[in-house]
């Protein structure tokens, strides 16, 4: 998954999935406005993983990468 702009132009944040058969398919969450003004809050993330992301998966689990340039993807 990767942070995205939401697809709605609503100016919030969602997550799309970069690997897998729907890569770059579509918006697999938006975040509601609650989660980021400028940029997405990491400890609003951690707080609602199971909610937002990912129910069966634990944050613990997590590995995050350093931003990535449009090239590297």
């Amino acid at each position: 998954m990767m942070v995205c702009e939401a697809p709605d132009q609503s100016g919030q944040l969602g997550l799309i999935a970069i690997s897998g058969y729907k890569a770059g398919i579509n918006c697999y969450v938006v975040f509601p406005s609650e989660a980021s003004t400028d940029c997405l809050s990491a400890r609003w993330l951690i707080e609602n993983w199971q909610h937002w992301v990912w129910p069966d998966g634990d944050v613990n689990d997590v590995e995050v990468c350093a931003p990535l340039e449009a090239l590297d993807i």
